[in-house]
């Protein structure tokens, strides 16, 4: 049964909602949009009047109940001391009438309630971040417009703090989007993680779709999709940065390191990482020959190099013109028919009744189910600081992490010191 006061929220205002949340009626937020009254008999007017509505319910609902109570406790002690006890003319400051414009940003807000109605991927309406994506764009036409910042203040170091008359960064508008996202929730739908007997029936139809494989290119395709699986399961790595690795010194590089005193694989990355302000850099990363479940990656990247030598593309994973490749976009679809198939014809893996393309993802179900089957390894093989040391892998302070005016090789050689520990990781799955 639904709670009578949830089913209330966001529906109307509360008393003293006026005294906390700056407030002008729908008339006068239409006014101040469109420089002239609704008329009754146009649908569009009685669209924006209904959106309206909206969008001041929402930004009363920013708070809560009892904060709205409790301040109008206070405000009315505040005049009741102003101007009984002291006989104060005025003590409080005017709410009204506000300028004939939209200074608080109503009419972007009335685009952003109209995005939130599109069509979801995953639900029946787009999530919260979707929509408050309207806000970004408009600010950021505000920035490059004439009406940009023109006054700054340095705070610190680097930080700067800026003046502006942006509507979207007006007190009401957060408090609208704040009390829109209340109102919207968030449906996060995270990757499900794959476990270990399940990736070893992946990489067994891999292994067999190979040999079956006709021709160099579809050969070459399961290649890739087993060197991107491992990549994901033993390193940690999200199925989009996969794409990133480095041909040439893929090749060169592996060669080197199967070679080594403790033979390993290597995959070298470059370019624009997540959290790494946008500045293109080089990475190592070190994954094991064999773990010890028996997942070969030594195969894999062997399989590819001798697919890719002939290659001229700057990345591995590169299409016949050679762009970058999409991990989602050209490998996804075949993880679900792995998937599948698995789950048709293995009883006990996968839930009959799982939807594989909601539930799976290339992105980061590899990545998750390396994660926990590492968490689950004894803390002689894999304790929490190789788990963390494996998946922040992007901090400057891990040897093999710096600035692409290093070479790769440079990299290569400075992080053999830390060999042993980048290898754990992967060792134990």
């Amino acid at each position: 049964m639904e709670d009578p006061e949830e089913a209330l929220k966001y529906k109307s205002a509360r008393n003293g909602d006026h005294l906390i949340t700056p407030f002008q009626c729908d008339l006068c937020h239409f006014r101040n949009i469109y420089n002239r009254d609704p008329v009754r008999d146009r649908q569009g007017d009685m669209h924006a009047m209904t959106a309206i509505r909206r969008a001041i319910l929402d930004s009363f609902w920013s708070r809560q109940p009892d904060t709205v109570s409790k301040n109008k406790s206070s405000v009315k002690k505040i005049f009741d001391f102003g101007t009984g006890t002291y006989g104060m003319p005025s003590v409080l400051p005017q709410l009204g009438p506000h300028s004939l414009e939209d200074v608080w940003g109503m009419g972007i807000a009335l685009i952003v309630l109209r995005k939130s109605l599109d069509k979801g991927k995953y639900a029946e309406r787009v999530q919260f971040d979707t929509a408050r994506r309207m806000r970004s764009a408009f600010s950021n036409v505000w920035g490059a417009s004439i009406h940009t910042m023109t006054d700054g203040v340095m705070a610190r170091d680097t930080m700067k703090t800026f003046l502006t008359h942006c509507p979207t960064y007006s007190l009401w508008f957060e408090r609208f989007m704040k009390g829109m996202h209340s109102r919207m929730g968030d449906i996060h739908r995270p990757d499900l993680a794959i476990s270990k007997p399940v990736m070893l029936q992946i990489m067994n139809l891999l292994n067999e779709d190979y040999f079956e494989a006709d021709g160099e290119s579809r050969k070459r395709y399961v290649a890739r999709m087993g060197l991107l699986m491992l990549s994901t399961f033993l390193g940690g790595l999200r199925g989009e940065e996969v794409p990133r690795i480095v041909r040439k010194h893929f090749i060169e590089l592996n060669k080197e390191s199967l070679k080594c005193n403790i033979p390993h694989c290597v995959l070298p990355l470059y370019g624009r990482f997540k959290n790494d302000r946008g500045i293109p850099r080089c990475y190592l990363f070190r994954i094991c020959k064999r773990s010890k479940s028996g997942f070969d990656m030594e195969r894999w990247v062997l399989r590819v190099i001798k697919h890719e030598s002939n290659s001229s593309n700057m990345f591995l994973f590169s299409d016949e013109l050679g762009r970058k490749e999409s991990a989602g976009k050209v490998y996804e679809s075949y993880l679900f028919s792995l998937l599948k198939e698995i789950q048709e014809k293995t009883v006990g893996l996968i839930p009959n009744k799982l939807e594989v393309e909601e539930a799976y993802g290339i992105s980061r179900s590899g990545r998750r189910g390396g994660t926990t089957n590492a968490q689950n390894a004894p803390n002689e093989e894999c304790n929490d600081n190789d788990i963390e040391r494996n998946n922040r892998w992007r901090t400057e302070e891990k040897a093999g992490n710096k600035r692409p005016s290093l070479s790769m090789i440079q990299l290569y050689t400075e992080s053999l010191y830390s060999l042993e520990a980048d290898l754990r990781f992967s060792l134990c799955q």
